[in-house]
């Protein structure tokens, strides 16, 4: 059962249920506008990672990274997603690792690291080939494309890039097809064949308008903006790049690419003030973003225009500013390079322990039949014992009806009975010693039909402590009354209760308490519904449970408290901790009671 418990544990980790696979696609529509939205809902789920599969943990995860990437958080993209391909690793998911292997590329791309980044894409590849995807086959020549771009290798990165425009010409990823005509174009730009460019980039604008995408669509304007300023065409680089920059306002999306753009522009055409309130708008952003990098270009621009206007002041702040951040992109890279050390070393690490342990699974699969031979003994050893503990129990009860049998049946309530039916007899009342010798051989018979049975209905049990309390009225001359109240909402034919549970206590509140007393003794049993519980509560009058101690030792096993607590322990309902026997006392202080209350679970 172990076995098959831990099999199914196992096997349930590798699906998504509906709830969270509706989750995360409804994230998906809010993630361009209000990505900080997007991370505190995916946040939140990732703190019940408990109640995740294996799967879903690894999809919320590349959900987020997939987000950081777009939203230029590099490094804790390559985080994320490091954890999610261990994990996709982990359930042999190698659509997804291919997927993870991309964004890993991408992210140690933009943030310098050149090596890791093609170790990624190839790995990428790799999978991508094995699997027959010719879109993550794509995604990875793609990413190839970046790091060759990157490298200034242009005729290479035009080579990878045209591969991924076959692989992707016939698809219906229009997103991705735009992606990879502007890469076309970069590469045109920097060969400096500005035509075939803008044709790419016109292409890429087309497919933007046609899916709405006013996010690609900024990017593109902003693109062929800086080809026009390549190509030394400067009122249409000025149009394009204004219009990028209205549209991210339109759309409250922050880009200081546009306003980077139209500062090289105006300083192009020595239009210094111009140059400077651009570079300004960009720096505010960068700066917003923590994009340290991009702050360093953009005061080195802004060095140059305070010198060439001899604004030596200003030139020096930005210098004192440029240097020390040029000193915190050092320390960064310094730290980089030691995380890229520590991440490859548990990269290879992994990949060692997964080695060993197919080496450890082929040579120790004969532990699988000694583990299942183990099983079964052990099986046999809890059969046996599970066997042995009912037949405990089954004594236990024996001995208990037994113990419960003789209570019940005390000797002196029977001989006690029988004097007071000879008396009555004797007297020549006929009919009334009938009576009680019906009642009497009726209460027997009940003692010894429902000992033996587990429980029985709660008007048999009230028709037999009727019987047993007029029984004991007959004993002591009526020297008290009793009455039994019962809540209208008991249906007593239909609820099951233990056998002979109130007689104990009746029995106790008759024998040390009313039987005292000359006239006037009430016994009282009242039986209400508590919700999913009876309430049993039963009071006398009598002279009270501590004076009767102080003439004779009354016992809790003579009062048969503990034949009764017993009985509730082997319900297992936790009913036992309900029962309270309380002492009463009047103004004076004197006893003058007892007080038995206790609940049955129905």
């Amino acid at each position: 059962m172990s076995l098959l418990l831990l099999f199914l544990a196992c096997s349930k980790q590798d699906i998504i249920h509906p709830n969270i696979k509706n989750k995360l696609a409804s994230l998906d529509s809010i993630a361009p506008m209000q990505p900080e939205v997007f991370f505190l809902e995916l946040d939140s789920l990732l703190q019940k990672s408990k109640d995740l599969t294996t799967l879903e943990h690894a999809m919320v995860l590349f959900k987020k990274g997939e987000v950081l990437y777009l939203n230029f958080k590099y490094q804790e993209a390559f985080n994320t997603h490091l954890k999610c391909y261990n994990l996709f690793v982990d359930l042999k998911d190698v659509y997804n690792q291919g997927r993870s292997l991309i964004t890993l590329s991408g992210a140690a791309l933009h943030m310098g690291d050149v090596e890791t980044s093609q170790i990624y894409a190839l790995k990428a590849l790799h999978l991508a080939q094995l699997i027959e995807d010719k879109r993550i086959e794509g995604k990875a020549y793609n990413q190839l494309f970046n790091l060759h771009f990157k490298l200034k290798d242009y005729n290479k990165a035009l080579s990878y890039i045209k591969i991924t425009d076959s692989l992707f010409s016939k698809g219906i990823d229009t997103t991705s097809i735009i992606s990879i005509k502007n890469n076309k174009a970069s590469v045109y730009l920097q060969l400096k064949d500005y035509n075939k460019a803008l044709n790419s980039y016109s292409e890429a604008m087309s497919l933007s308008q046609s899916i709405r995408n006013p996010v690609l669509l900024a990017s593109i304007l902003n693109n062929i903006g800086y080809t026009y300023i390549d190509a030394v065409k400067y009122e249409n680089a000025e149009k394009f790049l204004r219009g990028a920059a209205t549209l991210n306002k339109n759309i409250k999306a922050i880009n200081a690419a546009p306003y980077k753009g139209l500062g090289n522009l105006f300083l192009l055409k020595s239009e210094y003030d111009s140059a400077a309130v651009n570079y300004k708008k960009a720096l505010d952003i960068y700066v917003a973003n923590k994009n340290v990098k991009d702050e360093i270009e953009v005061r080195d621009k802004l060095i140059a225009i305070s010198i060439l206007e001899e604004d030596y002041v200003k030139a020096l702040d930005n210098q004192i500013i440029r240097d020390s951040l040029q000193l915190k992109v050092s320390r960064l890279e310094k730290d980089r390079l030691l995380n890229f050390s520590n991440v490859n070393y548990e990269v290879k690490k992994k990949e060692t322990e997964i080695n060993h342990q197919k080496e450890i699974n082929t040579r120790n699969q004969w532990l699988l039949i000694s583990t299942i031979l183990l099983f079964v003994l052990l099986g046999i050893a809890t059969a046996f014992y599970v066997y042995n503990t009912k037949l405990r129990a089954a004594n236990k009860a024996s001995n208990l009806e037994q113990s419960l049998l003789r209570v019940q049946m005390n000797p002196h309530f029977i001989f006690n009975t029988l004097a007071a039916i000879q008396n009555i007899t004797l007297e020549g009342n006929a009919i009334k010693s009938s009576n009680y010798i019906a009642k009497f051989s009726k209460l027997i018979r009940q003692n010894f039909d429902y000992v033996r049975k587990e429980s029985i209905s709660l008007d048999k049990e009230i028709s037999m402590i009727s019987n047993y309390i007029e029984t004991q009225q007959l004993r002591f001359n009526n020297v008290f009354t009793y009455s039994v109240e019962i809540d209208d909402s008991i249906d007593t034919s239909r609820i099951q209760v233990p056998p002979m549970l109130l007689q104990p206590f009746l029995e106790n509140a008759i024998e040390y308490g009313l039987k005292e007393k000359k006239e006037g003794g009430k016994l009282q049993l009242k039986i209400e519904k508590d919700a999913q519980e009876l309430l049993f509560v039963i009071l006398d009058n009598g002279v009270g449970r501590s004076a009767k101690a102080k003439q004779e030792e009354v016992t809790e096993d003579l009062h048969a408290t503990t034949i009764f607590k017993e009985r509730l322990k082997m319900r297992k309902k936790g009913e036992e901790k309900s029962f309270k026997l309380q002492d009463l006392f009047d103004e004076n202080n004197t006893p003058s009671g007892t007080k038995v209350v206790f609940k049955l679970k129905i």
